[in-house]
């Protein structure tokens, strides 16, 4: 069982290109729903092609600030930025949603700037 846990743990982290320590814990108490949960949500970012992959990451990133999962904010703003989302269509996303909670809006913002600057800087 040990083995199989490490091969999900490594699956899991190359398709998503980074670990979560929440996942690892999972893949130890339930590795079956780890599993379907990660299979899932890559059919959903990957496999269904009525929306762009940039648009997703978007509403990922939605999703993340409004429930304040800043580690998930984090990694959809980079990977929205290398769909060839700009600042200016993440904020005018966050400003809807963050609709329902304005607090969203005034916690990610400055996560915002930061990731931009971070991957402007790793561009150069």
């Amino acid at each position: 069982m040990e083995h199989k846990v490490k091969a999900l743990i490594e699956r899991i982290e190359r398709e998503r290109g980074q670990g979560a320590p929440w996942r690892r814990l999972l893949a130890e108490r339930d590795p079956e729903f780890l599993e379907l949960y990660h299979n899932t949500s890559m059919h959903v970012l990957h496999k269904k092609t009525a929306l762009p992959l940039k648009v997703k990451e978007i509403i990922a990133i939605c999703i993340s600030a409004v429930t304040f999962f800043e580690p998930g904010f984090r990694v959809h703003v980079r990977d929205a930025l290398k769909q060839g989302a700009t600042e200016e269509e993440i904020v005018e996303a966050l400003e809807w949603c963050t609709l329902v909670g304005i607090h969203s809006l005034s916690e990610h913002l400055p996560v915002l700037v930061e990731e931009v600057e971070n991957y402007s800087k790793e561009r150069r």
